[in-house]
């Protein structure tokens, strides 16, 4: 121990209670050793206690240490003095020896079980020095020598015996408290220990606080006002960091938490838990360690990094030291939030997912909805689709209802390209008849109708909603009608009198493929046919249909007329 091993008493070799002459004759001895090289024998360094080199500059600062009576008493706490010739002097000679257990049993025959007396006082006093210096070292401290030490300097120092050592060490007038005295050595030992670890600063106060001694109350309320002093100094420091950058909230709070933690046990210990600046210091602690797990939750919850379980345990460690109730309240709301936080996150991820699908499908059907309206580009929607609508129907399901809600749109937008290019290829082959070659344009919408037929099986195999379906039913029915129809296209093997009935008309026009015709024939299968009287009527034109052709069949200019009346009939059906 520093207070002992660097003691001015000991650098000079003197025990308390030298005279000032004493210690005169003392200096300049030691000096005289130093300047000849020679190692001083015979004086009270007892270096059995540890390594002690001096040097000129050194006996004279310690020689300066024990000028004024305040100075002197303080280093007679941590040294030794000869207050029982009969004992002390064979103890005291025995540690000059290096005997340092014979001294021990010598003092602990006086001291062990004892009250503080005129005889034995002194031994209490030396004792306690040499257990408290076995105690601390550079590795750790022992604590069971530690509070030998204490509990005997405190059962000196309360004793009115202490007055023997205070005659030794200062002059007559000199006037001190023992209150003041137990302060000095106290504060003195307390940081000495303080600057060996925190752990060994609580086992201090442990042990002081099993004992009474005058200067009890005085001693903790500064150790607990400098306690206090510490912690919010480090809390403010914590707060600074937290509010520079949230990335290292995290490391900030759970840094507070080890600097502080023990220190905050320890002002419990020393003021109770009901202690109002207790519960204070404590619940700013708590305070501050949840705010930075606040803070380092907002800075990454919406990025890559999933803060969730650092915040937590910082949460929890926060709540520990939550005294009062709004803290404590404080506390668990947030807990509760991070959990609920934490239990939707399945959702979460689930939802973050289906979005991005969600946005490559949209800016799919954008994408295409610029392009031209065939069957080709509907072919290529699907296919690049069908990618994203397979993902959303793993997390979703077939049946929920954003999903078919997507995959009905995709189908309705690529049949919608499809019907497009196919009526505008009807079209074509209805206004260009007469200047296109007949197979030429037979076989441009043969090819499409069948690259269609393919786009509607993959649309068939999609999920799709109820009212869609039907819609799609509807065009494929449409669309096999017209296949089938193109399919059994001969061409330049059928004519006009053997193509389906459709007699006159075909006579017109020439063609029984002609769009006109196809419109009037839809017209008979979807209108005519239902009804019974629509049905008298296609028997009776199926009658007399075929006579009338070959009566006409040469009348070009009756046919004109014919064409005209039927594509005019023909306008008036489509509205």
């Amino acid at each position: 121990m520093k207070q002992i091993i660097n003691n001015p008493y000991r650098t000079l070799g003197l025990l308390v209670g030298a005279t000032a002459r004493q210690q005169e004759r003392q200096l300049k001895r030691l000096k005289q050793y130093i300047l000849t090289e020679q190692v001083p024998q015979d004086d009270f360094s007892f270096p059995i206690l540890g390594a002690l080199h001096r040097t000129e500059e050194s006996v004279s600062e310690a020689a300066s240490k024990l000028t004024l009576d305040k100075d002197r008493l303080n280093a007679a706490l941590f040294w030794f003095y000869n207050g029982n010739a009969i004992t002390d002097e064979p103890a005291l000679e025995e540690l000059k020896s290096g005997h340092i257990n014979n001294s021990v049993v010598i003092w602990t025959k006086l001291t062990n079980g004892k009250e503080v007396d005129s005889k034995n006082s002194s031994a209490f006093q030396n004792l306690s020095n040499l257990a408290i210096n076995a105690s601390i070292n550079e590795v750790k401290i022992k604590e069971n020598l530690l509070e030998k030490g204490i509990k005997l300097k405190i059962k000196f120092l309360e004793s009115d015996h202490l007055k023997d050592l205070k005659e030794k060490a200062t002059d007559a007038t000199f006037r001190i408290t023992k209150k003041e005295v137990q302060l000095s050595f106290l504060m003195a030992l307390q940081q000495e220990i303080e600057e060996h670890s925190e752990i060994a600063t609580s086992k201090l106060h442990e042990i002081l606080l099993k004992l009474s001694f005058t200067a009890k109350d005085d001693f903790f309320k500064s150790i607990s006002q400098k306690l206090i002093e510490r912690i919010e100094k480090t809390i403010e420091a914590t707060k600074t960091k937290r509010k520079d950058n949230g990335a290292i909230a995290i490391n900030a709070g759970d840094k507070l938490y080890k600097a502080v933690g023990n220190q905050i046990n320890r002002l419990e210990n020393i003021l109770g838990g009901n202690d109002l600046k207790y519960i204070s210091t404590s619940d700013k602690l708590s305070d501050e360690m949840l705010q930075c797990g606040i803070d380092y939750f907002l800075f990454y919850r919406d990025t890559d990094t999933d803060p969730s379980s650092e915040s937590m345990a910082l949460f929890l460690k926060a709540k520990v030291f939550a005294i009062g109730n709004i803290a404590k309240q404080r506390c668990q709301e947030n807990i509760d939030n991070l959990q609920k936080w934490i239990n939707e996150k399945p959702e979460r991820e689930k939802q973050k997912k289906i979005f991005a699908d969600y946005v490559e499908l949209i800016n799919l059907i954008d994408e295409y909805e610029s392009r031209n309206e065939t069957v080709a580009n509907a072919s290529q929607l699907l296919a690049s689709a069908m990618h994203f609508l397979i993902n959303v129907k793993a997390v979703l399901g077939s049946s929920d209802e954003l999903y078919l809600a997507l995959s009905t749109r995709i189908a309705s937008e690529a049949q919608g390209m499809c019907v497009s290019e196919i009526n505008k290829l009807q079209g074509l082959f209805a206004d260009s008849y007469d200047r296109t070659p007949k197979l030429a344009v037979i076989l441009l919408l043969k090819g499409r109708v069948n690259d269609a037929w393919k786009v509607t099986m993959t649309i068939g195999a999609m999920d799709l909603r109820a009212d869609f379906r039907a819609i799609y039913n509807k065009n494929k029915n449409a669309l096999s009608d017209l296949l089938t129809q193109l399919t059994e296209v001969d061409t330049g093997s059928k004519t006009s009198d053997n193509s389906g009935n459709c007699y006159i008309a075909t006579m017109a026009y020439g063609d029984y493929y002609h769009p006109q015709v196809l419109e009037l024939r839809k017209f008979r299968d979807e209108v005519l046919l239902k009804y019974e009287i629509g049905k008298l009527f296609v028997k009776v034109y199926y009658y007399i249909s075929p006579k009338l052709v070959e009566i006409l069949k040469n009348k070009n200019q009756i046919n004109a007329l014919i064409r005209t009346t039927l594509t005019q009939f023909n306008k008036v059906i489509k509205k």
